[in-house]
């Protein structure tokens, strides 16, 4: 049993979030939520994996550090060994 790929978009109108097969993707529909004309668009492109870089004790000066702790990080499941 094969699966259907799908993309997901939301309406430009009421911003419904909407659903079609890729086979559609390029086609002129209508939203069923409000009726607006649209295009259902191509999918996103894959995002490429960043690779984690872990640093050794003392290998940072204290500006470094610095810059490093302002910056935000994703923190997954994974990682929490959960």
């Amino acid at each position: 049993m094969s699966e259907e790929a799908f993309v997901s978009f939301l309406c430009g109108n009421c911003r419904t979030e909407l659903e079609a097969t890729l086979d559609m993707v390029g086609e002129e529909t209508e939203c069923p939520a409000c009726g607006a004309r649209l295009i259902v668009p191509e999918p996103p492109k894959p995002v490429e994996e960043t690779p984690v870089v872990r640093h050794e004790e003392g290998e940072l000066d204290d500006a470094a550090k610095k810059a490093l702790k302002s910056r935000t990080i994703r923190i997954e499941l994974g990682d929490l060994g959960l």
